[in-house]
């Protein structure tokens, strides 16, 4: 007596599944890597032009023997076609004729958002 006996041809409902999931969880990793690499280009595009500012700021400073008094001072700088804009927060420090300044760049004029921050020991001329 023989039998037909017939062979699953195809995969079964679980597989399909298993196949899906893995496919989801590779597809977020991936999507995920990519979103990164967006936003690490983005804000590198944001701070080269605020890089050459702080430079400005430094060359002028050096310049024009800035000493700033204590309190908070602001103003633009142009350098490379691009306008940033910087404030500069400058207190007392424990040594004598020495200043502490917080550097700050914005690229927007209304400074709300601030792209670098810098920390600067002041010395007068």
């Amino acid at each position: 007596m023989m039998r037909n006996v017939r062979r699953q041809v195809g995969f079964t409902l679980l597989e399909v599944v298993v196949a899906l999931f893995i496919l989801a969880v590779i597809t977020v990793i991936a999507a995920q890597g990519v979103n990164q690499r967006f936003r690490v280009a983005e804000a590198g595009e944001r701070r080269a032009p605020m890089l050459l500012c702080a430079r400005e700021f430094e060359s002028r400073a050096a310049l024009d023997d800035y000493w700033p008094p204590i309190g908070t001072h602001q103003g633009s700088l142009q350098q490379a076609g691009h306008t940033c804009w910087w404030r500069l927060e400058v207190s007392d420090t424990p040594i004598q004729r020495m200043r502490r300044g917080r550097l700050t760049l914005f690229d927007d004029a209304a400074r709300e958002h601030p792209v670098l921050h810098f920390t600067l020991f002041l010395a007068p001329p």
